[in-house]
């Protein structure tokens, strides 16, 4: 039986043709190499990058002037509005001063007279009956110290009751004021004399002793306005026949022959 002849494999020449597996290993070897030199750069790279970027100062931002709104669609931006100019605030006219001026009667024309021809003008200021005699009492006040430009608000004629005889009040009634002219002096005649005014104002309607005050503000403008240097008044009981007994009130005049201190006067309220 003839043995089998096995053949060794051929050796490969030099020079010949390298294997597909060598070739392959070589391409690896070369690639892993490269990847490593490409990430070792990498890494420097990035490394220097960095330190420079930390060396150098960060820009300043550029804070942007009033930067308008940029409207969205169907959006619609309101110009501000300008701020209204503020008008000047008037200055308040300063009312006018109120002034008092407090006027007392003066001397000699003011007393009482009397329905029988006699008088007085150095007592006091009597008004009523005495059993028969009728007194009617008289009280006058000087204006010249009132300002020429003076607007009168009010006036107020005061008298001081002091004393009261009878029941003249509840006989009487009334103590009435007239607004009349009797000049310079007192006289009889000024009893029945034709009044301004008559019976304008009420003084009293009671016996108290007390000061009795009178509005007389019209007669004092209507005075002034007609230029009479005086503001005179007659006193008298709204009801004149009272019996035969006496009746009578007292007022303090400008002699103050009472004692009271109380004289006649005229309080003058005027701007």
């Amino acid at each position: 039986m003839e043995e089998a002849q096995i053949n060794p494999a051929p050796k490969e020449k030099a020079g010949g043709t390298t294997s597909p597996l060598s070739t392959q290993k070589k391409f690896l070897v070369i690639a892993a190499i490269v990847l490593i030199f490409a990430i070792i750069g990498g890494a420097f790279w990035l490394g220097s990058r960095g330190k420079k970027e930390e060396t150098e100062p960060s820009p300043t931002p550029t804070a942007e002037e009033n930067p308008t709104p940029t409207p969205e669609e169907g959006e619609t931006i309101e110009s501000p509005s300008p701020s209204p100019e503020e008008s000047p605030t008037p200055t308040p006219t300063p009312a006018p001063e109120l002034k008092e001026k407090t006027i007392i009667s003066t001397p000699f024309l003011d007393g009482f007279r009397s329905s029988n021809g006699f008088g007085n003008y150095g007592l006091y200021i009597m008004v009523g009956k005495n059993i028969s005699v009728i007194h009617r009492g008289f009280v006058s006040f000087d204006l010249s110290n009132i300002p020429s430009d003076a607007t009168i608000e009010s006036a107020t004629l005061r008298l001081y009751q002091e004393k009261v005889v009878g029941n003249p009040y509840g006989l009487g009634g009334d103590l009435k004021v007239d607004h009349l002219e009797y000049g310079d002096s007192l006289g009889n005649e000024d009893y029945g004399a034709s009044s301004i005014s008559s019976s304008f104002t009420t003084l009293t309607n009671n016996a108290s002793v007390e000061w009795k005050d009178a509005n007389v503000t019209d007669p004092l403008k209507n005075d002034l306005s007609n230029g009479r240097n005086k503001s005179q008044y007659r006193i008298h009981f709204s009801n004149e026949s009272m019996g035969s007994g006496s009746n009578l009130g007292y007022f303090e005049s400008a002699d103050n022959s009472q004692g009271t201190g109380n004289t006649p006067q005229l309080v003058v309220k005027y701007y």
